[in-house]
């Protein structure tokens, strides 16, 4: 069940939740998921009542998918080492928090730039916002990158090209 504006988290996990939610979702087997400004929150009662608090600064995620049919949301690392998140909603009204996780992912991204590798993969720099304001700078690459030193270059030179144009020590 997707909550609108002023509904409430169970008491239990309220207090855990430590920033104001803009949307909420109950996830199958009683946890919960928040959009905050900060990050996304996973708040799971465990045996015997504990609450655990899981969550993800929005620069981490590179981006989420919404699968109907299947009714999971799946979010993907800027870390493409860390397995997939994956959200399993216990209601099927989710149009809210799909749409308010999608642009708190892009709030994060001040300025991309992309580039090819002489081997063909493709090169994307993302300049993002953390969960404190800073600028940081983030490079990743879909298929596969050779171990030629002109692969290194052009990754280089787009990440520089990034940090440049948003004034960034390059």
């Amino acid at each position: 069940m997707i909550l609108r504006r002023g509904a409430r988290l169970p008491e239990h996990l309220r207090e855990h939740l430590s920033d104001r939610s803009h949307a909420l979702a109950e996830l199958q087997h009683g946890s919960w998921s928040a959009v905050t400004a900060r990050a996304l929150v996973i708040l799971t009662t465990v045996e015997g009542g504990e609450v655990e608090v899981s969550s993800a600064a929005w620069h981490e995620l590179e981006h989420g998918s919404w699968d109907g049919e299947e009714g999971v949301l799946t979010l993907t690392w800027i870390d493409r080492a860390r397995p997939q998140l994956v959200l399993t909603p216990a209601h099927e009204r989710v149009e809210a928090f799909t749409a308010a996780v999608r642009e708190r992912i892009q709030s994060s991204v001040v300025h991309t730039e992309h580039g090819t590798t002489p081997s063909g993969a493709s090169i994307r720099a993302y300049i993002r916002r953390d969960d404190r304001g800073e600028l940081l700078s983030q490079v990743t690459a879909t298929g596969r990158l050779g171990t030629d030193p002109s692969e290194a270059e052009v990754v280089d030179e787009v990440e520089r090209r990034a940090r440049e144009a948003v004034g960034l020590p390059t």
